[in-house]
């Protein structure tokens, strides 16, 4: 489980981050609005799967970390024109699919050893 608890805490660390970018530096309120929203489900997966880790939870980081990774994505097309945002955006984008692809494997292997409710 220790790789469930590495995977929230990946959550929480992007979802903070998120935040902190979007609240400094996002001046399209509709931006702010989606990227406060999505930081804020990050932020309580990640909780969640530090605090109790299920086989659910690892389901809804899959699903966040694929939304995660197109809100970003679609950000980053539409910042092309400054780079400070769209490096920030691909960033995010990274630790967001980490954090996704961390709890996936986490919970196969323990799958494979019967440790995962």
């Amino acid at each position: 489980m220790n790789s469930l608890r590495t995977a929230g805490i990946l959550w929480v660390v992007v979802a903070l981050f998120s935040i902190g970018i979007t609240l400094t530096f996002r001046i399209d309120p509709a931006q702010v609005v989606v990227t406060i929203a999505a930081g804020v489900v990050a932020a309580v997966l990640g909780l969640w799967l530090v605090a109790r880790p299920t086989s659910r939870l690892v389901s809804a980081s899959t699903v966040v970390a694929v939304a995660w990774a197109v809100l970003y994505t679609v950000l980053t097309v539409q910042q092309l024109d400054d780079p400070a945002a769209w490096t920030t955006d691909v960033l995010l984008i990274a630790v967001g699919a980490a954090a996704g692809v961390v709890a996936y494997r986490a919970a196969a292997s323990a799958k494979l050893g019967g440790t995962i409710s």
